[in-house]
């Protein structure tokens, strides 16, 4: 009898451990004027795929900041965007021509900001809150593990940030 009650506890355990967790929505803020952060970007966009951890540092509409990196702590991708000045660097290539960032991607550093900084007329889905663009979509929801996450998405793919740490300022 002890051996049949120890054996259905531990069947009853495992079955909850099997069960799956609600993880609790996470509000976005209204307006961005200012995010710090740091998470996992995956890009499947155009002929590009990659994907690494990134720091991002974004002050509405003047100063944009990011860095991808590699598997071994190298710079895959930077851009910097500072009043009139602009970097691009990935691998050996670096510009200071925005409209190769633009091509490269399919929109402007401008209208990249405007979307950390959740400018526009946003819609509630399923998925999260949702801004379209003329050639994309700017999804802010939440990955499976509850991260924050903006995806944009279009028929050129998608570039996805998912957030272990942001910080917004003004909101």
């Amino acid at each position: 009898m002890k051996k049949l009650f120890v054996a259905s506890l531990l069947l009853l355990l495992s079955g909850c451990a099997l069960l799956p967790h609600k993880v609790e929505v996470l509000q976005w803020p209204v307006d961005i004027p200012s995010l710090q952060g740091e998470g996992d970007l995956d890009v499947a966009w155009r002929k590009e795929r990659f994907s690494g951890p990134f720091v991002i540092k974004m002050t509405y509409p003047d100063l944009l900041d990011l860095e991808v990196f590699g598997p071994f702590g190298q710079t895959l991708l930077y851009v910097k965007k500072e009043g009139d000045r602009f970097l691009l660097a990935s691998g050996e290539e670096q510009t200071s021509d925005e409209a190769l960032f633009e091509k490269r991607y399919g929109f402007s550093t401008r209208e990249l900001m405007d979307d950390l900084a959740m400018r526009g007329q946003r819609r509630e889905t399923a998925e999260g809150q949702v801004v379209e663009r003329g050639r994309y979509r700017v999804l802010y929801g939440q990955d499976r593990h509850g991260r924050r996450k903006i995806c944009w998405e279009g028929r050129e793919g998608s570039i996805c940030l998912s957030f272990n740490e942001v910080g917004f300022a003004g909101s």
